[in-house]
């Protein structure tokens, strides 16, 4: 079904107006009070029927003529039809074709499936509808797929509700009213009655007495219970605002005191906005500048110079630095050839000295140095030798001699005098060896453990040593020589790396340092004079070329502009200013949405939720308090119970004959329980089962339209959220990274999905859904970027579907060019 003209000959605000509207989107403009809603309300009427004069508000009866309705085109099938609602006059239909007269059934069979109401929840919506939606379950997208998407289902769910009304009125698990209740409430009396019946009955003042103190627990019961319900219904409130409050302590938790200035920041975006065009006119003359007609062994080396002259002109002024370090790096290598040649020529000449040049000889050359320099400091000194403890032969010797010298023993003392001269002879013997035997042996093994000869004296260690010690030395220079080259080489390569870019023009290898600065410098050479051939061969070029340096200068300038910018303000470079403006708007947005969401909560209610760290606690709070009340009602019903039976039995102390009678009683109460139980159970498992029934044939509708729903909400939201998903019962949608419940969305983001799944449910029905489809300033909320990807859903979704658009943004007149425009005035 298409709309194609509207005649209003009086309604709300118009009269005798006319409206054309062709297939597609269609835009209705204007401001406020002009009408938008007005001929919204029209359409709906022609559509489906005015209100009745008990709504004149919703009737827009006009002011200053009597006429009221109008007639509508329709296109349907290809053919066109008139539909006419003049006033209290019946409505007609005729074939505009052939002038015939067409029964109102048709328009119905068109609008079916759908009524009024159903039209209202699929087909149309307003900026009110979305701001009422706080929270988006998958049972309420259930409820909308029975509601508009399955044909025939209305009178199953009106059946389903009437026996679920007629089971409650018979029985609920807590009520009182119903029938059923109070049957079995009679029942239990009756028991008790029958059972104290067969009884001796206590004295009738104990039972009085019994009665008053529980009217008393009564009394105290109910008043406890009054001030539960009081507290259960502030918590209630409480758990309802927990939303709120929690996005609040959210928003507040981000909120943060702004590192940036409103001045610093329109700076920062009009340098960013002027560069940005710089680069693109730069990037514009430099394509121009690639394209100049040049000899065909050149052309693909301007094209790729002028592509990143930006990076060769930075690298080329690091050229002389690069250059340097080349030099340096042949003056080291230099050097270290010539101290190897030094070292290999005295290695030729001590080759038996290698071997002491290992780390593991170190430590016994150093050993035997201190050694020689020992026995060379004694034998310098020479000291008297001393003793501390005298040798046995030397007593022996000097007792003999003076015995026999001096004691009368006749020819014996001549024997102890040659014993004694014998002993002190052994004596100066083995004195004077000893020593200069330990040392040499000491001296030998020395030599041996630091890689020398063992028969060297210690003039020739000493040599010897000094030998190993210019060999050590050349050796070290060598290692260092090297050591320095590798830096150095190093710190060519680093530099060299920057012209890997260019690999194609200027191939860089680390193993060849020297060639590679060569065609560093050999392309900088190349290039130039290529250029300069081309900029002296045609103006154009050197135009152009001109162009390229100064719109290079003011990017660089607006660049540094830029840093200063981020410097004067505490930041290291431009990326971190960047990334402090977009804070710092972050936090102001942040703000403001704190400010508007605290106006929402009364002091009292921000002061009694803050009482609650979390959700859970809050919910705890409530379980316990309705645990609570549950044992209290109990305790009353209880109560009351008892004093019923207490009252009984003060009843029958004073009648006689009532145990026949209370046992018919309970007999005829029995059967007429169990006559109402098989009603109930009926009437319940028959609305179970049609609702069983519709919320499968839902659920398998379901995934189709939340995969359809996925589709466009990440369209309008620019592919931030990839997946809308099931969680239980409650709806979620999906980022690359992490999930969020509808209830933690911002308001524009909910209405969003609110529009993705009622386009997608649209698109899902198909041929059940081909009505037009109004849209009365909806995307009120919306930002710039979410916007245009809406009116691209719409552009969309009017392929199939008429679309009517009313809007007052006038940026709908200039951006949606495809669509046929209506001004009202």
């Amino acid at each position: 079904m298409q709309i194609k003209r509207l005649e209003i000959a009086g309604f709300g605000k118009f009269q005798q107006r006319q409206f054309e509207f062709g297939d597609g989107l269609q835009v209705i403009y204007g401001l406020n009070e002009s009408g938008k809603s007005t001929l919204r309300a029209f359409i709906l009427g022609m559509l489906f029927g005015f209100p009745s004069r008990r709504y004149p508000l919703e009737r827009h009866e006009p002011q200053g003529t009597n006429q009221y309705g109008g007639t509508m085109d329709l296109i349907v099938d290809e053919t066109n039809y008139r539909l006419t609602r003049l006033g209290d006059e019946p409505a007609t239909l005729i074939n505009v074709g052939t002038q015939a007269m067409q029964p109102l059934t048709l328009l119905d069979k068109w609008l079916a499936p759908y009524d009024r109401d159903q039209y209202l929840r699929l087909f149309t919506f307003n900026q009110a509808e979305l701001t009422e939606l706080k929270t988006l379950r998958a049972s309420d997208l259930n409820v909308q797929l029975q509601q508009v998407g399955l044909v025939g289902s209305a009178p199953w769910r009106e059946t389903a509700a009437t026996l679920r009304a007629d089971a409650e009125a018979l029985y609920k698990p807590r009520g009182r009213k119903p029938t059923l209740n109070q049957a079995l409430q009679r029942y239990r009396l009756l028991m008790t009655q029958v059972k104290t019946a067969k009884q001796r009955y206590p004295e009738y003042e104990a039972l009085q007495n019994q009665l008053l103190d529980l009217q008393a627990q009564q009394m105290s019961s109910k008043r406890d219970l009054t001030k539960l319900d009081q507290r259960q219904q502030r918590l209630a409130n409480l758990r309802n605002q927990w939303p709120v409050y929690q996005q609040l302590q959210q928003l507040q938790a981000t909120v943060a005191n702004n590192t940036l200035t409103v001045p610093v920041m329109t700076k920062y975006r009009q340098l960013i906005q002027k560069r940005t065009e710089l680069q693109h006119t730069l990037a514009s003359a430099r394509q121009q500048l690639s394209q100049q007609p040049v000899d065909t062994q050149s052309q693909g080396l301007v094209g790729f110079y002028v592509q990143h002259q930006e990076q060769f002109d930075q690298l080329e002024a690091q050229l002389p630095t690069l250059q340097q370090a080349l030099g340096q790096y042949r003056t080291l290598a230099q050097q270290g050839t010539t101290l190897k040649a030094d070292f290999q020529a005295q290695s030729n000449a001590h080759p038996e000295l290698l071997g002491c040049l290992s780390p593991h000889k170190q430590a016994a050359i150093a050993t035997l140095k201190q050694t020689l320099a020992t026995t060379a400091n004694t034998r310098s000194q020479r000291p008297a030798p001393t003793s501390s403890t005298l040798d046995w032969r030397l007593v022996g010797g000097a007792v003999g001699i003076i015995a026999g010298l001096l004691l009368p023993l006749g020819g014996f003392k001549w024997v102890l005098v040659l014993v004694g001269a014998a002993l002190l002879g052994w004596f100066g013997l083995t004195r004077g060896q000893a020593k200069p035997a330990q040392e040499s042996n000491q001296l030998s093994e020395q030599l041996v453990a630091a890689g020398l000869a063992p028969d060297l004296t210690a003039s020739e260690a000493l040599q010897q040593l000094e030998l190993v010690a210019a060999l050590q030395r050349a050796q070290a220079a060598v290692t260092t020589a090297d050591q320095s080259l590798a830096t150095q080489a190093t710190k060519l390569w680093q530099m060299i790396q920057a012209y890997q870019f260019a690999a194609g023009w200027i191939p860089v290898d680390q193993d060849h340092l020297t060639t590679s600065v060569t065609r560093i410098a050999q392309f900088y050479e190349q290039v130039h004079q290529v250029m300069q051939k081309q900029t002296m061969a045609g103006p154009d070029f050197a135009f152009i070329q001109r162009q390229v340096q100064q719109l290079t200068t003011q990017v660089r300038d607006l660049s540094e502009q830029l840093q200063t910018l981020a410097t004067t303000n505490g930041l290291a470079d431009v990326a971190a200013l960047t990334q402090a403006v977009s804070d710092s708007e972050t936090q102001m947005t942040n703000a403001t949405s704190a400010e508007q969401l605290q106006r929402q909560l009364s002091t009292a209610e921000l002061a009694a939720l803050k009482q609650y760290a979390t959700l859970e606690t809050l919910q705890a709070a409530i379980a316990e308090l309705r645990q609570q009340r549950s044992q209290a009602a109990q305790r009353l019903t209880q109560l009351a119970a008892d004093i019923v039976t207490a009252q009984t039995q003060l009843q029958r102390l004073t009648a006689d004959g009532q145990y026949a009678t209370l046992r018919q009683q309970q007999a005829d109460l029995q059967t007429e329980i169990t006559v109402m139980a098989r009603q109930w159970v009926t009437r319940q498992l028959g609305a179970n089962w049609i609702d069983t029934a519709l919320r499968a044939l839902t659920q398998q509708q379901l995934p189709t339209v939340l995969a359809a729903a996925t589709t466009i909400f990440a369209q309008l939201t620019a592919q931030r959220y990839n997946k809308i998903d099931l969680d239980g019962d409650e709806m979620v949608v999906k980022t690359a990274t992490t999930q969020f419940m509808v209830a933690e969305l911002s308001t524009a983001t909910k209405e969003q999905l609110y529009l993705a799944l009622r386009l997608a449910l649209i698109n899902h029905l198909g041929a059940e859904a081909q009505l037009p489809l109004m849209i009365d300033d909806g995307l009120v909320n919306f930002d710039d970027q979410r916007k245009q990807a809406t009116w691209q859903v719409l552009t969309q979704v009017a392929r199939h579907h008429q679309v009517l658009y009313f809007t007052n943004e006038t940026a709908a007149l200039t951006q949606l060019k495809t669509a046929t425009v209506q001004q009202l005035t």
